[in-house]
């Protein structure tokens, strides 16, 4: 059979699959590779072997560290570690809507270091929420002030979108999260510049960024959570701190720092009921460990069978030179708009593609894929096809359809502003 033909079926297959969602994302993945596996030629036991071998690299690289970051930033949350620090930096500023937009970037920067997007919203708005509605500043506006600060800061390596990126591109996450962090740094500039496009907004409509509606309410007495550890905090803040310099600065291992800060972490705070909130954990790994394993199918068939190359040979044959060099750079500029359609799975499986050709321009892997790591993040929020968008907006109350059609626009602008700075300081790789 022909390689490029059955490369191209299997990524139609899977853009079907998701555009009708008539059957489950990860069953399509776990088992159509599998079957082109095996009418390219290659034996039940052949295709086992490199499926197996990539599911090994899975684990090593990030599925353990996964679990741990889990457990040990649910804890956190849970114990109202991030709630206090919160609080502190609402109750001791003179607030205003200049204000109010720099603590939405630094507490969603802060917040998405639980390296999910769903915690990461739970933490930020219900506590910001109140302000909002106090200066009648548009929450539609808050959540892409959020989310561009959360999208920084997914150069992490134990953050979910790492996980899939790196998963996706068959990359370890601690190389591909130091060759993100430059781009990061791309973001500051921008996040200025929505902080001023946003204010203007705010004063055209309300005229002022002082308190718009100021009513006289009962005091909110925050009640009290069953796991919520108040006379722990500085305990578990200062763990917190020993693990991110162990992190950032003396790279030690993602899934061991997180293995004693967990196991430390659960016999201070829950000597005696950790297992119930492990127990939480348990299903949202599960289902993110399925997913992961699903894409490393997908990734094993098509590295193995020759679909890589066969589709990279075809592209480099009919695209003209110079767009398939400029290729990725391309995706990447259209990737919000591409994102809003297309759920970012499915982009994600093109990362083997690009690498290769990258590999004949001279372009390495990571320089290659670092781009996506948090630009694409910009998308993720402003598309109704992942499930965390109708988590930020439930929590702000917004509808969906009317929120991702206003902030395709925004967001594509700003990851545009990013490129474009990145390319002005040699971040962007051009080959």
């Amino acid at each position: 059979m022909n390689v490029t033909l059955m490369a191209i079926l299997l990524i139609a297959i899977v853009v079907v699959t998701v555009v009708t969602d008539k059957v489950p994302f990860n069953f399509v993945l776990l088992i159509v590779p599998l079957i082109f596996s095996l009418l390219l030629g290659h034996s039940l036991t052949q295709t086992s072997n490199f499926v197996l071998q990539q599911f090994a690299s899975l684990m090593q690289t990030t599925g353990f560290m996964l679990l741990f970051a889990f457990l040990y930033f649910t804890m956190l949350t849970e114990s109202g570690m991030f709630n206090t620090i919160v609080n502190a930096l609402t109750s001791h500023l003179k607030m205003n809507v200049i204000v109010l937009m720099v603590l939405t970037t630094l507490i969603g920067g802060f917040s998405i270091l639980t390296g999910n997007f769903t915690p990461a919203y739970l933490i930020t708005f219900p506590i910001l929420l109140p302000l909002y509605k106090k200066f009648n500043f548009d929450r539609g506006y808050a959540f892409m002030i959020a989310q561009t600060a959360m999208s920084a800061m997914c150069f992490i390596p134990w953050g979910i979108g790492m996980a899939y990126t790196a998963s996706a591109a068959g990359l370890s996450a601690t190389a591909l999260s130091k060759a993100s962090l430059p781009w990061a740094y791309c973001f500051i500039p921008v996040i200025i510049l929505q902080w001023i496009y946003f204010g203007w907004k705010h004063r055209q409509k309300n005229g002022t960024f002082q308190v718009i509606e100021q009513e006289e309410t009962a005091a909110e007495v925050e009640e009290e959570k069953e796991n919520s550890r108040p006379q722990f905090f500085w305990i578990n803040l200062i763990v917190f701190i020993i693990a991110m310099v162990a992190l950032g600065v003396y790279s030690v291992p993602p899934y061991l720092v997180f293995i004693i800060a967990t196991v430390f972490t659960a016999m201070v705070n829950y000597p005696k009921d950790y297992g119930k909130i492990f127990g939480s954990v348990g299903p949202m790994y599960l289902n993110i460990l399925i997913m992961l394993l699903a894409i490393n199918m997908y990734q094993a068939v098509f590295n193995n069978t020759g679909m890589v190359g066969a589709l990279s040979k075809s592209l480099i044959s009919v695209v003209p030179h110079p767009v398939l060099h400029y290729l990725h750079i391309i995706l990447l500029l259209l990737c919000v708009i591409i994102i809003y359609f297309i759920p970012f799975q499915i982009f994600n499986a093109l990362y083997p593609i690009f690498i290769t050709i990258g590999a004949a321009f001279g372009i390495p892997a990571v320089a290659m894929i670092a781009p996506f790591v948090c630009n694409l993040s910009l998308a993720t929020s402003a598309t109704p096809t992942n499930s965390s968008t109708y988590v930020g907006c439930g929590l702000l109350d917004l509808e969906v359809p009317e929120y991702t059609k206003r902030a395709v626009p925004v967001m594509t602008i700003t990851n545009l502003l990013v490129i474009i700075i990145a390319a002005m300081f040699g971040v962007l790789n051009l080959g």
